[in-house]
């Protein structure tokens, strides 16, 4: 009998840790230079958005980066929609599934700035983050501009 509860104790133990295991995003402190020109760039929505504080970069074409455990991760941006006034983006990359979900709040010159929320999994690890960002085009480095 006692065997019976130390195993069914251990059991329990493993089965709730597995399912609890969730994924927290390192910073960018710059931001890479795959992420030319235009893009998006998003942190924790309760970080003041600021240079060396973003979570999640993407470009307009195909790119999404992240970064866990000091390792940058590249996702390559698969199905998009909209949804209402909400885009969705889904990207994969690393073993790693994201869906950034985000409305446009407003305009503030040339960039738009943004909020809602990033969904990251892999494997039986689940986190849903609040974020908020901004996107747009640094006109000064366009091809032509420099």
């Amino acid at each position: 009998m006692k065997h019976f509860t130390l195993i069914a104790t251990l059991l329990f133990l493993l089965i709730f840790s597995a399912k609890s295991q969730s994924i927290k995003l390192d910073y960018f402190t710059t931001v890479p230079a795959t992420i030319k020109n235009c893009g998006a760039l998003f942190s924790y929505d309760s970080v003041a958005l600021a240079p060396k504080k973003y979570i999640l970069l993407t470009d307009f074409q195909n790119i999404g980066l992240i970064k866990i455990s000091g390792k940058q991760i590249n996702l390559q941006l698969g199905e998009t929609k909209t949804v209402g006034t909400t885009n969705i983006m889904n990207y994969k990359g690393g073993g790693y599934t994201v869906i950034l979900s985000y409305v446009t709040d407003k305009h503030v010159g040339e960039f738009d700035m943004e909020s809602g929320t990033i969904q990251i999994s892999k494997g039986n690890q689940k986190s849903t983050i609040k974020i908020h960002g901004k996107s747009g085009c640094d006109e000064s480095k366009q091809e032509g501009n420099n």
